[in-house]
């Protein structure tokens, strides 16, 4: 009995190794592929000194410091392997000394290629284009390498916000940020009295410039603002809500959920008319006060099956990061539904996103993308070491997932190499147009 325990046992340790290696074909097919990256915040160059803050409507710079996870830290080894291979990197350590030769010659690579810059970070990383959540473009950041996805959560929040900034000192700071946003969307308007009004001077022409501006979709952020169950509206009362508190007063938060879910739906069927899919960060988030349990991607699920929202697609960017990601799974049998697994290849260990890669695409592989979620940090580890770690460890954790269907018959070769393809590319193609 002994003997069959260790058999078994060393059975189920074989498989694991197995599950964890990569076929080389499949793994050089995907890293030959030019990549479409779903879902990123790179930043621009500075400009006369001064750094870009417009890579985010709600940066995680201000909020209260926490502790990074094991990737963020200086101690990663896939660090310096970003640094050779972004910077050629001479040292295999992280000495003070070597830390600030690298920040050197990143400066004088910036100052080399100026504006090109970020588009050569783009092809280090193997990507052809980036989708870039930004507030707006910049220098650098631009078509066609970099197609512009704008956030409009502010869209939502056309009154006195002071009741919901209260809620966390997280969201004091973005409740801010927002109305900064709002503002300059607004320019010299000035919001009218009536929530019709609203809608159709404000909101609808906005969404209209972002499209004309060249947008390929809009993105919400509202889970580090509230949770994610926008309901139906009830237009009437919401409109009520409007001209009541639009001179004066403070909605409660229930009260402004309900403004904000009439607004919504309008916002969601702009853009299905205009051709934007709209994304919701969904699963982790930073911040001492992120509400987790609102960046669930369930709280959407009426927001998917609104039969008025059937011609906009909707994405779960990050998949769920998380608690949430085979939920997403499920989710994904809605006919206009996506997802990505940006985030999770830069935080999470690459065998556990390999994992959830698997069971999305054994559920439902056209709705799958890739995506980096690279974000700026540190001088030393910035948009550009994120992007790079997770461009690998996605490309990598995919190919785990693919190899493991592939061994255990799911798929045939060809079809390995057709979903590798869908998921770097054709479906973002598809989607996006």
């Amino acid at each position: 009995m002994r003997g069959v325990f260790i058999a078994t046992v060393a059975l189920a340790l074989a498989a694991l190794t197995t599950a964890q290696t990569p076929d080389p074909a499949v793994l050089a097919a995907i890293n030959h592929t030019r990549a479409i990256d779903d879902h990123a915040h790179p930043r621009a160059l500075a400009v006369n000194g001064r750094s870009d803050d417009d890579y985010d409507a709600l940066p995680c710079a201000p909020l209260e410091p926490t502790d990074s996870t094991i990737t963020g830290r200086l101690d990663n080894p896939e660090l310096i392997a970003a640094w050779k291979d972004l910077y050629a990197y001479p040292f295999n350590d992280t000495a003070p000394g070597h830390v600030r030769w690298l920040t050197a010659a990143k400066s004088a690579r910036k100052n080399q290629l100026g504006n090109h810059y970020p588009a050569w970070v783009l092809d280090r990383l193997g990507i052809e284009t980036e989708f870039a959540n930004r507030q707006a473009l910049a220098p650098g950041i631009a078509p066609p390498r970099f197609r512009w996805v704008p956030f409009d959560d502010a869209l939502l929040l056309p009154l006195d916000t002071s009741a919901l900034a209260a809620q966390s000192p997280d969201r004091k700071i973005f409740y801010a940020r927002e109305q900064a946003l709002l503002a300059r969307y607004l320019g010299p308007r000035k919001t009218p009295a009536t929530l019709a009004g609203y809608l159709a001077q404000i909101v609808t022409p906005t969404l209209e410039s972002q499209r004309r501006a060249g947008a390929v979709a809009i993105k919400f952020e509202s889970a580090y603002l509230r949770a994610l169950d926008f309901k139906p509206p009830d237009v009437a009362a919401a409109s009520t809500l409007y001209a009541r508190f639009h001179a004066s007063g403070v909605l409660s938060p229930a009260q402004y959920y309900q403004l904000e879910d009439a607004i919504f739906h309008q916002i969601a069927l702009d853009a299905g008319r205009l051709g934007l899919p709209v994304q919701f960060h969904t699963g982790v988030g930073c911040g001492r006060y992120f509400m987790l349990t609102g960046a669930n991607p369930l709280l959407l699920e009426g927001v998917f099956n609104d039969p008025s929202l059937r011609g906009t697609n909707f994405v779960m960017l990050h998949g769920g990061a998380g608690p949430y990601s085979k939920v997403v799974a499920a989710l994904l049998m809605k006919p206009n539904v996506y997802t990505d697994f940006s985030e999770q290849t830069y935080l999470m260990p690459t065998y556990q996103v390999a994992q959830v890669i698997r069971y999305w695409l054994e559920y439902f592989p056209e709705r799958v993308m890739f995506g980096t979620d690279l974000s700026p940090g540190t001088p030393e580890n910035d948009w550009e070491e994120s992007g790079w770690i997770a461009a690998h460890n996605g490309r990598r954790a995919l190919a785990i997932a693919l190899t493991g269907m592939l061994q255990d018959g799911e798929i045939t070769r060809p079809r390995a190499l057709e979903l590798a393809r869908m998921v770097l590319r054709g479906n973002a193609l598809r989607l996006y147009q």
